[in-house]
């Protein structure tokens, strides 16, 4: 026989012994722990079950789990047993072992109309106090001391306990002895507890609601043809599998050895019409043990008589397949395509640490194919958004293409793509909205941003712009007549091309623009990618409305305004890639400290246009961490009609200096 993992089985009850005869039937390798050698009896005597006998506290519990690499630790002990589960649970938690807590059966006789029924032993016996009569108590010699309270105990009490030497010792030591204790060893048919009852002529029985394995309507019956009252104590609630589902997990182990590789497949769906899938993945579908994947999308696949896990977080899917290894053959699948914009993306490269397990990928179609399909219309052409859980460069993006498909992340991203190009001045432009792609429910829609406005379409639509004008290029360099402006100063043009050029943005930079005033540099770095998050701090009120009003007029959501003085406005922001200072407030020095302690690397590019500021910039460079300055000086002249001549107009020079950390 192959090598197989070991189980754990806390036993000591009925379930228990008989998950452990289970165990020993599929050749399962098992450590069986049971508290007494009364709980010993009936367990099976073989080379792969092997028996631990003796009452384990917390700390011994957690250290015989750590020994052993259990593929799972069986929970059957006695439903009363509070503490002993809450221990085990403990013990597997700390040990990153897999859990079943295996329940008794809960269908029970209908119960004596006069039946009491309590939380507690504590509650039975505070109900007792004002009762009379014989009681035969059932509820095990553990909590006997309890029945103390009551004012005539030693007369009324007749306590039933195993017949254990050290049990009917501890009994004798708490005053229980002589006819008042019955030391018996069950089970106990209606008829004996019938017997029992009327020979110590018991008005009442307390017992717990121990289920079927406990003789728990034997009980019942009894009270009935005695003439008694039953008291039952509630089992406490609790979560857990049935003992046939529990012995299901164990086929599903003994079918697996370690030397079996597992196959883990990640799907994509399509769209949700289950015809739209591949043959392929229909066929890793049906042989699979168990499927995992987000509600909609497992229950749209059409997966019938299959174990179906409705869970889409990464990070979950691992824990439960790193806990169940039972499973061999498992699908995760996901809507659309596994390689576009999905969830896939976030779950394969923590798939691939898992040993001895072979990986499968297959794509799917995705809903921007369906949509170009159903509209006739290539998709290899067009840019690509998705507006789930994103902001998304969507207005430059517009501006720069003839055609973007965007993916929509919730119910009003209709509404708030149309409010984007309306802010920006767009308006030109004719979008086509797909609902329920594939599905029954499918629908298809057009208009412009101001027609659809108030539209409202599905969470996860899909929608084609198209804007015969879109070929703008984001290069930096835009019109100074492009910006909104004020009386607040603005870096021109051409010394603002030059400026952003040398600040050789990368793609997910994160860019300050100090003394942003009009945001016309923000401007030109927000645009050139949805990647690159620029923050503006300004610290003049007229300004920081200038700076909202272009953001809005661009469509910038990647572009933040913060009004405030810096360095102070800049503690609280994630560290810089690069940075603008455009103007310092006369804390240059502090300002360039301050995003060096952020980032050692940050890369600095700062205009001048007094002498007073160079000299000032060539003192830090001299002083700080970083690198020999390039310094460039730029002279503009722009032409000015005069007649039908044209003469140049120079403007104030500019001095650009940049440099980095070192």
């Amino acid at each position: 026989m192959s090598n197989r993992k070991r189980i754990a089985i806390f036993a000591g009850t009925t379930e228990g012994r008989y998950l452990a005869l289970k165990a020993c039937d599929l050749q399962l390798a098992a450590d069986v722990f049971v508290a007494t050698e009364y709980g010993k009896e009936g367990l099976p005597d073989s080379d792969e079950v092997n028996v631990f006998c003796g009452r384990l506290e917390a700390e011994e519990m957690e250290r015989i789990l750590t020994k052993e690499n259990y593929a799972f630790v069986a929970d059957a002990t006695h439903p009363y047993a509070k503490i002993v589960s809450e221990n085990i649970r403990s013990a597997c938690l700390k040990n990153d072992l897999r859990l079943i807590r295996v329940l008794r059966d809960g269908n029970e006789p209908t119960l004596p109309e006069d039946t009491v029924l309590v939380d507690t032993i504590e509650d039975a016996v505070e109900y007792l106090k004002d009762t009379e009569g014989a009681i035969l108590v059932t509820t095990g010699s553990k909590e006997l001391l309890k029945y103390k309270e009551l004012p005539d105990w030693e007369s009324r009490i007749y306590a039933r306990v195993l017949s254990l030497p050290d049990i009917v010792c501890e009994c004798a030591k708490m005053g229980f002895y002589g006819k008042h204790l019955i030391a018996m060893q069950g089970p106990f048919s209606a008829e004996m507890n019938t017997a029992m009852l009327r020979a110590v002529k018991a008005k009442w029985l307390v017992t717990k609601d121990s289920g079927k394995a406990g003789g728990f309507s034997e009980k019942a019956e009894a009270v009935r043809k005695a003439g008694a009252k039953l008291i039952v104590i509630g089992r406490p609630g609790e979560q857990g599998i049935s003992v046939e589902e529990a012995v299901l997990e164990l086929e599903r182990l003994a079918k697996t050895t370690v030397s079996e590789k597992r196959k883990i497949s990640l799907i994509g769906a399509g769209p949700g019409d289950p015809e739209l899938l591949t043959v392929k993945a229909k066929t890793i579908l049906s042989e699979s043990d168990v499927i995992i994947g987000a509600g909609q999308v497992v229950e749209r696949a059409g997966l019938s008589g299959k174990t179906v896990i409705r869970e889409y977080m990464p990070e979950k899917i691992l824990e439960y397949i790193k806990i169940h290894p039972e499973y061999r053959r498992i699908a995760v699948i996901f809507s659309g395509d596994t390689g576009f914009y999905s969830g896939a993306k976030g779950l394969l490269p923590l798939i691939s640490e898992l040993p001895d397990t072979e990986l499968t990928v297959l794509p799917g179609i995705s809903s921007i194919q369906c949509l170009s399909a159903l509209v006739g219309s290539s998709w290899n052409d067009c840019e690509i958004l998705s507006l789930h859980g994103r902001d998304g460069g969507l207005v430059q993006a517009v501006r720069e293409n003839k055609k973007v498909l965007v993916l929509c992340g919730g119910a009003d991203t209709l509404s708030e793509v149309c409010r984007r190009l309306l802010n920006a001045g767009i308006d030109a432009v004719k979008l086509t909205v797909g609902e329920n792609l594939s599905l029954d429910s499918q629908r298809l829609f057009t208009g412009s941003p101001r027609e659809l406005l108030n539209r409202k379409a599905e969470a996860l639509s899909v929608i084609l712009i198209e804007n015969p004008q879109g070929n703008e290029l984001a290069v930096p360099g835009l019109k100074d007549e492009a910006f909104i402006r004020g009386k607040v100063p603005m870096t021109k043009r051409e010394v603002r091309a030059v400026s952003v050029s040398m600040l050789n943005l990368t793609k997910n930079a994160v860019v300050y623009d100090v003394g942003a005033g009009t945001g016309s540099v923000s401007v030109e770095c927000a645009r050139l990618s949805d990647t690159i998050k620029v923050f503006a701090i300004e610290r003049a009120l007229e300004a920081v409305d200038l700076l909202h009003a272009n953001r809005d007029s661009f469509g910038l959501n990647n572009m933040e305004i913060l009004e405030g003085t810096a360095p102070e406005a800049i503690r609280e922001l994630p560290a810089p890639t690069h940075v603008f200072i455009g103007g310092s407030g006369g804390n240059m020095r502090q300002i360039i400290r301050e995003c060096l302690e952020k980032n050692p690397k940050t890369r600095f590019v700062i205009n001048m246009i007094t002498l007073e500021s160079v000299a000032e910039a060539c003192g830090i460079v001299k002083t700080e961490p970083v690198t020999d300055p390039e310094i460039t000086q730029v002279f503009v002249s722009r032409s000015k009609a005069a007649g039908k001549s044209h003469l140049m107009m120079g403007q104030n020079p500019v001095w650009i200096m940049a440099f980095e950390g070192v």
